[in-house]
């Protein structure tokens, strides 16, 4: 828990990025407010928020495998505390644009966390550890809608940057990824990394046996013929897929604009208390529905439950706005139901579709191009979130508020098929084992009778 604390806090940083824009853009329209932006220019400060984290996912990959995952965490927390920072000291317009893009590169390190997670725990571990980011992800939003919407965004952005450099320090005491360290080569201290994560000798033995496996081929660098190996485009096809479809649900319009998005439902709610009420719906629902779906239920099932309430819950809603689209606010029955229905849309997400595609990258790829493969999906899944955010206000004006939720609802369908027909699954099964699913199954089994091949020589060298 404490190794991966730093990893935990990453995706906390996170969620206060991506949520900022929120409670940062009503501040803005204020009259006394310092800076005055336009609906393009609030739209830029939203979408900043992620444009720059293709580009780092695109370097963490091999940067990572160079240098290590403990050190890619150690970068994030100083890159997003100075991007909180410039942000807190901002005076005018362009300010804003560079603190949300150092705050988007930082955004970047994602996958470091995601790897350093995978490659840190037991199998059981992982799933169990994997299920709490969504938790930290949420309480970071949560965190920004109570200290972002009740305080100046200048101070809040301030007491986020300290905070950011304060764990810069509890992650220098963390282990260094002992997956990566015997990837180097260097046994002896994968070995004592293990020690230190608190492994029985018999686990050492047998984690340091996987990683000799899953280290036969040992080429690092990413090279264009790896992807036609089924064991690199297969996974990297179906979380491309599933990043696209997530975004399509509106799973991040809703978050980077979730004031706006709200008072566009057409109801007489204050929308900082709905939000409000949505972030702390958010974080039980992530600390208790989300970590069981994550750490118990397989990856398959999760998202056909979680893409199946969301469908439900986008059409009763888009229903809604349709037949309600003429009355004016104040005057529609039932004002709750479109609220409940959000609430009840946003529970289901996080199931597995607002989850699962993040979380997968750091379990699906073999170890040889585990970072690299990883930050190509998150440089996909990023890139399609960007768009996604960047177009709301136009989707809006083109879609209407039911008809975005209608192409919501349809995304969500899409999501089901995906988790029941192509989705692989990795509950409760070693990284070695993941990658072997991808396989022929010709080559699985001659996978197979190699590796009990070699248990029996090992066995036979300990008699």
């Amino acid at each position: 828990m404490f190794a991966c604390s730093g990893a935990m806090m990453l995706f906390v940083f996170t969620g206060v990025t991506e949520a900022q824009s929120a409670v940062l853009l009503p501040q803005l329209k204020e009259r006394d407010s310092t800076i005055h932006t336009t609906l393009e220019e609030e739209t830029w400060i939203a979408s900043l928020g992620i444009l720059l984290s293709p580009v780092s996912g695109v370097i963490v990959g091999p940067t990572i495998d160079a240098i290590g995952r403990k050190k890619g965490l150690l970068f994030f927390f100083i890159n997003m505390g100075l991007g909180f920072g410039i942000i807190a000291c901002a005076t005018k317009l362009w300010h804003l644009y560079v603190g949300r893009c150092i705050c988007s590169f930082a955004v970047g390190m994602e996958v470091a966390a995601i790897v350093y997670l995978a490659e840190t725990c037991t199998k059981k571990q992982r799933s169990m550890l994997l299920s709490m980011v969504a938790a930290s992800f949420t309480t970071g939003c949560s965190i920004t809608y109570v200290v972002g919407g009740y305080l100046p965004w200048n101070i809040a952005s301030a007491i986020f940057a300290l905070c950011c450099f304060l764990y810069f320090l509890v992650q220098l005491l963390a282990p260094e990824s002992p997956a990566w360290l015997y990837k180097q080569g260097r046994i002896d201290a994968s070995t004592r990394s293990l020690q230190k994560l608190g492994r029985s000798p018999e686990g050492i033995a047998r984690e340091l046996e996987m990683l000799r496996l899953s280290s036969k081929e040992q080429s690092e660098k990413f090279q264009l013929k790896v992807l036609l190996e089924p064991t690199v485009w297969k996974p990297f096809i179906i979380l491309c897929t599933y990043h696209f479809l997530q975004c399509a649900t509106g799973v991040f319009q809703i978050l980077y604009y979730t004031l706006d998005f709200i008072d566009r439902l057409g109801t007489s709610y204050n929308p900082l208390r709905v939000s409000i009420i949505i972030s702390i719906v958010r974080v039980i629902a992530n600390s208790t529905l989300g970590i069981y779906a994550t750490a118990y239920v397989g990856r398959k099932p999760a998202t056909v439950t979680s893409g199946i309430l969301m469908t439900i819950s986008f059409l009763g809603a888009g229903a809604y706005e349709y037949i309600y689209r003429t009355t004016p606010v104040g005057h529609r029955p039932c004002e709750w139901v479109p609220i409940v229905l959000l609430i009840v849309n946003i529970v289901g997400g996080i199931l597995g579709v607002c989850i699962l595609p993040w979380l997968m990258s750091g379990e699906v790829f073999p170890l040889r191009v585990r970072g690299s493969m990883s930050g190509a999906v998150f440089v996909v899944g990023s890139a399609i979130m960007f768009v996604s955010v960047k177009i709301y206000a136009a989707a809006m004006e083109v879609l209407a508020m039911w008809g975005m939720l209608f192409v919501y609802a349809a995304a969500s369908f899409l999501a089901v098929l995906l988790g029941a027909f192509f989705l692989p699954e990795t509950q409760n099964k070693t990284l070695y084992e993941i990658e072997r699913g991808f396989l022929p199954r010709d080559r699985r089994d001659s996978r197979v009778q190699a590796t009990e091949r070699s248990e029996i020589e090992n066995a036979e060298r300990t008699v």
